[in-house]
């Protein structure tokens, strides 16, 4: 057990993907009681509950895993199990939330947030990482929508609660398009290498404008619907285009793991896409939209990356293992059922195929996430001097991928 608190990718992982399964499946049998009664004692309405705790609770144990590697020398020990605590803290908060003041619900929920962003800026502080810079900023974005949403709960800004958590998850799009897609081209590029292929993945300027017009999506998430939709179809179009230079087929066709990051990319701009054409065209942006981005996109490209960094960091081999291709496809099945419909029995559907595609994964990484790290050469490890790592400055963990 001690093997979990030893690295942020074991403890935080863990803690999202287990999470992943209790919220969804507390979610799918509130649908199957016909969307009446309490989701829980909380304070915030059951879709708001939903909302926040797959795009904060979730997702800031995403965030966490990938930029937390290690702990402070003067706290090894205590300091993951301490932080997994009162992220917890969190959970529980706003899950019992009608029985506890709303200020002090804030104080836990948003403190986990505050710490992770304090530890995320010292290699800025000290060694000038100008791309942590980046993603601290990206962070930031997504701890001010959770703080939004907390406004609302406390009664200072009042129907707030649902932008807040739009902003929040156009912040967690914002991290795929910019650092999902640098994973995304860089592991397409060392594979492609390595098969000793010539017509690589090149750099563009859309690298850049994507991530940026994605980022203008989370205070577009406050503006009347057609202009919130006008800047989602730029950030969707642009992504689009950008992900035509990621050699799909290739990937597609020659290393199942990469498809997942060519598959989440590709739904983070169709998602947006259609998000901002249906907030043009109608003035509503529409649940089987929000969810392509959301499922397709922010699980699908979190959940390439918690495998790939797993399976990465603890030595052993980047191949997908039967229950990693049955997570894949549970995940794609899931995403297009809700993307398609919002009938009830689709809805419960959808949430039985989210639970057990992270349950899945969850069987598919447990050695990787709580067994010692393989040397290079022993059985299940990578080959000896295998491949050129990958240099995503700022990050604690992308060299390790």
């Amino acid at each position: 057990m001690s093997r979990i608190f030893r690295e942020g990718h074991r403890t935080f992982y863990l803690a999202a993907i287990l999470f992943a399964v209790v919220a969804m499946a507390l979610w799918g049998h509130w649908i199957a009681a016909g969307l009446t009664g309490d989701l829980l004692p909380t304070r915030a309405m059951p879709i708001d509950w939903h909302a926040h705790e797959m795009i904060f609770g979730y997702g800031g144990a995403v965030l966490a895993g990938i930029f937390l590697a290690s702990a402070p020398k003067a706290l090894q020990g205590i300091y993951f199990p301490a932080l997994a605590g009162l992220w917890l803290a969190g959970r529980l908060a706003i899950a019992f939330s009608a029985f506890i003041p709303a200020p002090v619900v804030a104080l836990i929920d948003l403190g986990f947030g505050v710490l992770v962003m304090a530890k995320m800026a010292w290699p800025v502080a000290r060694l000038k990482k100008l791309e942590t810079l980046s993603y601290l900023g990206i962070f930031l974005l997504h701890w001010v929508s959770d703080l939004i949403m907390h406004l609302d709960w406390m009664g200072v800004a009042p129907g707030l609660a649902p932008k807040g958590a739009m902003a929040g998850l156009m912040a967690c799009a914002t991290m795929n398009a910019a650092f999902g897609g640098k994973l995304t081209a860089g592991l397409t590029r060392n594979a492609m290498v390595h098969k000793g292929e010539t017509a690589l993945p090149r750099p563009s300027g859309l690298d850049t404008w994507g991530p940026i017009f994605t980022a203008f999506c989370v205070p577009a998430a406050f503006l009347p619907p057609r202009a919130f939709g006008a800047v989602l179809v730029l950030a969707g179009a642009t992504n689009l285009f950008r992900a035509m230079g990621f050699r799909n087929g290739w990937a597609f066709k020659h290393d199942a793991l990469l498809s997942g990051f060519h598959i989440g990319f590709l739904c983070l701009g169709t998602g947006l896409y259609a998000m901002g054409m249906a907030g043009v065209m109608s003035m509503e942006i529409y649940p089987g939209a929000v969810h392509l981005l959301a499922i397709g996109a922010v699980a699908g490209l979190s959940s390439a990356v918690m495998i790939k960094m797993s399976l990465g960091q603890s030595g052993r081999r980047s191949v997908a293992t039967g229950p990693l291709k049955a997570a894949g496809g549970l995940l794609i099945a899931a995403t297009l059922l809700r993307a398609s419909t919002s009938e009830q029995m689709a809805l419960i559907a959808s949430a039985a195929l989210f639970v057990a595609a992270y349950g899945a994964m969850l069987v598919g990484l447990w050695p990787s996430l709580t067994g010692e790290k393989l040397q290079p050469g022993t059985p299940g490890a990578r080959p000896l001097g295998h491949g050129p790592k990958i240099p995503v400055q700022g990050t604690s963990q992308g060299d390790q991928a």
